[in-house]
């Protein structure tokens, strides 16, 4: 048993003091992620005479990484979102006292299934893109449809606004690069610019935002089934097109697998909105600026030795370039560049 293994084996107990023979193994890093780290594991143990066998994950505090949240958060949204639909991971204990792991984690359930990477040049889904396209569009719809208040997620960022939310975003959005910006980025300045002359109109209802909804971000099962929305990390509350920009970006286009005129419609049938497409452009433009601050983010985070990991450099440097080109492009066709 491995010293990270005999930490968590011994949480276990603490949590769990009627299990006897805790036994953790098999735990291994899954890369991939930058906001946390992520271990998966295999633990046993018996409660009585019955033998108790799991494949749970532990998501870990990074020292530094691509998006600043709040340590609980989504391991609450995990919990306030269970029983209503989606497809989301069980959870089960929240610590935020480092004494036990250096950092606070959370444990949860290891959901069958692979993520589909969207930066390969192969099919990603195994020829369930249709498939795939179809639930992701209906289970993005589901979360806009639920009402926040009523699962008790009124605690999350902008829960208590009762309108601005587009504002909101940009201010949050804007401090975080006055926070990491090393050299002026005036693609991302020019577009904020715009973006605060030119607001859209207030959403039809404010919902659950994910944040990070995208190719990439969930699971799905070698029968082309959906089993897992991850990576809730920077969720909130705002407009839901916010949620439907971001999925739309072309770093890591679900357009590849299904057509945007049905999705956007299986979208509309499962939230019961009905998309404004100007709204949806000015979010579209958001999502570009909102990607370069976080690809900011992680550069700074990379070059201040915060964080050593390849992902973090590579970040900064590929994908800011990509989504700065993108601004600059979104911003001629808006005839916003004279």
């Amino acid at each position: 048993m491995s010293s990270l293994e005999a930490q968590v084996a011994a949480y276990l107990a603490h949590r769990m003091p009627e299990a006897v023979g805790i036994v953790v193994d098999e735990l291994g890093r899954i890369y991939g992620g930058s906001s946390q780290e992520t271990f998966r594991f295999h633990a046993t143990w018996k409660e009585g005479e019955i033998s108790i066998d799991r494949r749970l994950i532990l998501r870990r505090d990074a020292t530094a990484g691509l998006v600043v949240a709040e340590r609980d958060l989504e391991y609450n949204v995990y919990r306030a979102l269970a029983g209503q639909g989606l497809p989301i991971p069980g959870v089960y204990f929240l610590e935020l006292d480092a004494k036990w792991l250096d950092r606070p984690f959370f444990i949860m359930d290891m959901c069958p299934g692979k993520p589909g990477s969207p930066f390969v040049l192969t099919d990603p889904y195994d020829g369930h893109g249709t498939a795939i396209g179809e639930q992701y569009w209906s289970i993005l719809g589901m979360l806009a449809a639920i009402d926040y208040k009523a699962v008790g997620l009124e605690s999350l960022r902008n829960g208590a606004a009762p309108s601005g939310y587009w504002a909101l975003e940009l201010d949050r959005w804007e401090a975080i690069l006055d926070e990491n910006e090393a050299l002026i980025e005036p693609a991302v300045r020019g577009a904020m610019r715009w973006l605060r002359r030119n607001p859209p109109p207030e959403p039809a209802k404010a919902s659950i935002v994910h944040g990070d909804y995208r190719s990439g971000n969930f699971l799905f099962t070698e029968d082309g089934n959906i089993s897992a929305i991850l990576d809730w990390e920077m969720c909130h509350i705002g407009d839901p097109l916010e949620d439907v920009a971001w999925g739309l970006d072309p770093f890591w286009p679900i357009t590849r697998h299904y057509p945007l005129d049905e999705g956007l419609a299986r979208w509309e049938a499962a939230s019961g909105i009905a998309i404004d497409r100007a709204a949806l452009d000015w979010w579209l433009l958001f999502t570009a600026v909102k990607a370069c601050v976080i690809w900011t983010t992680a550069a700074s985070g990379f070059a201040s030795g915060k964080n050593r990991e390849m992902t973090m450099a590579l970040s900064g440097i590929r994908a800011g370039h990509f989504h700065r080109d993108l601004i600059l492009k979104m911003m001629r066709t808006r005839g916003a560049m004279g």
